[in-house]
């Protein structure tokens, strides 16, 4: 079953307040994305499923992720968004122990001005029930995230853990360190997984190739190995640089460096096992 382990639905119209983060060069994105619009884009790809992964930090995101999951087959699981901050957060979570659907969570790490913000006592405590309701969590992370990142995986070996877009490396401009080692040191914890994804738009939106980015996919491999990286699309933000058949195809010329079976698990293994979807 091949997967695509990172993407995003919204409704933008009427809702067009909550999509703060759609400014400058993402304007572009400010227009309504469902299923209907990425199922032929699965099918040209050849990718069976999804994972939704929340693009709005408020609970009714959740909701709405849930909501199309149970209506459309092709969202094998959702991502969500609770406020793991909060001092009533196992309420929350108790909320939604029946939705199978729900897998994960993810809080915007990244857009916090506190660098540290993963090691926060707040949110140490709330990633810190996730795992009682057997629920993983993506960390949305820059370089500079992922000192604390790191601690934070310390504190909590029995979490599960994924990295999105290989913590965002500066592609663009070809920066390699300090993200290199980070991200190295972080995959040493055998509990955190990689998504590679999004790595079209950390390059240049206009002029990327597979030679500036498959350096960046290297020190991923390299870092967490093949049962342990799941190709991610990130659509329909990535159609900033590229569409959605393009920007697997990348990852498809990329992959074949692996094994057969390192392939089977890179396109969809490794993301079913991660975050328990049956065939």
């Amino acid at each position: 079953m091949r997967i695509d382990s990172h993407q995003h639905f919204w409704t933008f119209t009427g809702n067009e307040n909550d999509y703060v983060w759609m400014t400058g060069e993402y304007a572009v994105l400010g227009r309504d994305f469902g299923v209907d619009a990425l199922r032929p884009h699965l099918k040209r790809a050849g990718f069976s499923g999804t994972i939704a992964v929340q693009a709005r930090e408020m609970r009714n995101e959740t909701d709405y992720l849930l909501d199309l999951a149970a209506a459309h087959t092709e969202i094998k699981g959702v991502v969500g968004w609770l406020d793991l901050c909060a001092a009533d957060i196992e309420h929350d979570l108790e909320h939604y122990v029946d939705r199978a659907n729900l897998k994960g969570l993810r809080m915007l790490i990244h857009d916090r001005p506190d660098p540290d913000f993963a090691m926060s006592r707040a949110h140490l405590n709330g990633v810190s029930k996730l795992a009682n309701f057997g629920l993983t969590y993506d960390l949305l992370l820059k370089p500079p995230n992922l000192p604390a990142a790191i601690q934070l995986v310390d504190r909590l070996p029995n979490q599960m853990f994924v990295v999105d877009h290989i913590a965002k490396p500066d592609i663009r401009n070809h920066v390699m360190e300090p993200w290199r080692g980070l991200i190295a040191d972080l995959a040493l914890r055998p509990n955190v997984y990689c998504k590679l994804s999004s790595v079209v738009t950390q390059a240049d939106w206009q002029a990327w190739t597979d030679a500036e980015i498959t350096p960046f996919l290297n020190v991923a491999l390299e870092a967490f190995g093949a049962s342990r990286i799941m190709v991610g699309s990130d659509w329909p933000v990535s159609t900033c640089a590229a569409d959605y058949v393009t920007t697997m195809g990348l990852f498809e010329r990329w992959s074949q460096r692996l094994s057969k079976s390192e392939q089977e698990a890179f396109m969809g293994g490794n993301c079913a096992h991660f975050y328990g979807i049956k065939e």
